[in-house]
């Protein structure tokens, strides 16, 4: 694929998709030489510091409607991120079309997460997915007091697991490859 029809491609197949920056595939972004953390703040990017390092929270709060809307000053790890859909693309081990299908399927697989969370309970509040879940599982379901609760906390951990294992193999880097 020439670079001109990948950049166009991966641009629409990011736009559809959002998850590397709206709290679905990761929780924070660690800050790398080049990023300058108090400019980042300043354009309503939640930075926070723990033990002397600097990341950024997910969902990022510059991720509107699934556009980057600091995308020319993001931070450097976002500049070299590519998932791996994005990757077998530009190598022509998938089509566009095939990674779109990939995206609209996850995404559907995110949605139903999210859904079962709201179903026990736990509303939309700005954290990543994957805090809200841990935060809602660590949570015990008293089946005397909730019985129909149960079997709604057995689908959420059976499709979040799912929903990992997608992450995993479709879209999020294998570690010590970047």
């Amino acid at each position: 694929m020439i670079p001109e029809e990948f950049s166009s491609a991966a641009s629409r197949l990011c736009m559809a998709c959002g998850m590397c920056c709206d709290g679905t595939m990761f929780q924070i972004v660690r800050m790398q030489p080049g990023d300058v953390p108090a400019e980042l703040g300043k354009l309503g990017l939640k930075i926070r510091c723990r033990d002397g390092e600097y990341y950024m929270e997910q969902p990022c709060s510059g991720l509107q409607e699934k556009r980057c809307t600091v995308y020319d000053r993001r931070p450097v790890r976002c500049r070299l991120f590519n998932c791996q859909q994005l990757g077998r693309l530009e190598s022509g081990e998938t089509t566009e079309a095939e990674a779109m299908a990939m995206i609209i399927e996850t995404r559907e697989q995110v949605e139903k997460v999210r859904g079962l969370i709201e179903r026990c309970g736990l509303r939309e509040d700005g954290q990543a997915l994957v805090e809200r879940f841990e935060r809602l599982a660590s949570t015990p379901v008293n089946e005397a007091l909730e019985p129909d609760m149960v079997a709604v906390r057995e689908e959420l951990e059976a499709t979040m697991r799912k929903l990992k294992l997608r992450l995993n193999r479709e879209f999020r880097l294998p570690p010590n490859s970047h």
